[in-house]
């Protein structure tokens, strides 16, 4: 009995982890702040690079991780010849709990909606400006601009997934809002939060 006890034991873990799928992500980030600014604000284009790890529960539910590369920023923009951005780079960790169904007279194919929240550090960035003929780039100085390197907010969206032999691959639609004015500093009355919305891939592969 003992001996059966210890086997349970043991090979417990193993069940959790056969549960998982993980693989691959990426994509291409719009993002800009949420401020008030008398310029134009143009999207921000990036993109993210990263992992994820998929725990499904049941029929319906799993939970969503991720380990990602990203890129943020703001896009201000009066014309063609004079703008003003600032692209930052981040480590983020999204959570989400995911909701799937079948999608009728679809075959292998099933919808996804996730709901959940990311925390975020930011790692470096860069300002680019431009005046008529002269570009300028500068790297962002954390100590100057008293900004804040953690970044947090709810995150949620949904996925087209396609069931393959062996694992999957789906189409990703995210939505990302940041909480921490990440420039509180700034005498500028606003607040400097981040909003950006990621399209891209994500390949998934069963462990068991």
């Amino acid at each position: 009995m003992k001996k059966i006890f210890t086997i349970i034991i043991l090979l417990f873990p193993l069940s959790l982890l056969a549960q998982w799928s993980i693989g691959g992500k990426a994509g291409v980030t719009f993002s800009n702040y949420k401020t008030k600014s008398p310029w134009e604000s143009v999207s921000n284009i990036g993109y993210s690079v990263g992992v994820a790890g998929y725990n499904k529960f049941n029929s319906n539910f799993g939970l969503l991780l991720e380990l990602q590369y990203i890129q943020k920023g703001y896009n201000h923009q009066i014309c063609d010849t004079f703008y003003d951005k600032l692209k930052g780079n981040y480590i983020e960790v999204p959570i989400l709990l995911d909701y799937s169904f079948i999608v009728p007279s679809l075959d292998n194919f099933r919808a996804h909606i996730n709901l959940g929240a990311y925390a975020a550090y930011w790692v470096n960035g860069k300002y680019k400006t431009k005046i008529d003929d002269e570009a300028f780039t500068e790297t962002f100085d954390f100590e100057k601009s008293g900004a804040t390197r953690f970044d947090i907010g709810p995150s949620g969206g949904a996925r087209i997934e396609y069931i393959l032999k062996n694992g999957s691959v789906s189409l990703d639609f995210r939505y990302e809002i940041g909480i921490i004015d990440l420039q509180k500093n700034v005498n500028d009355n606003t607040s400097n939060t981040n909003r950006a919305m990621i399209i891209g891939f994500t390949y998934l592969k069963a462990l068991n």
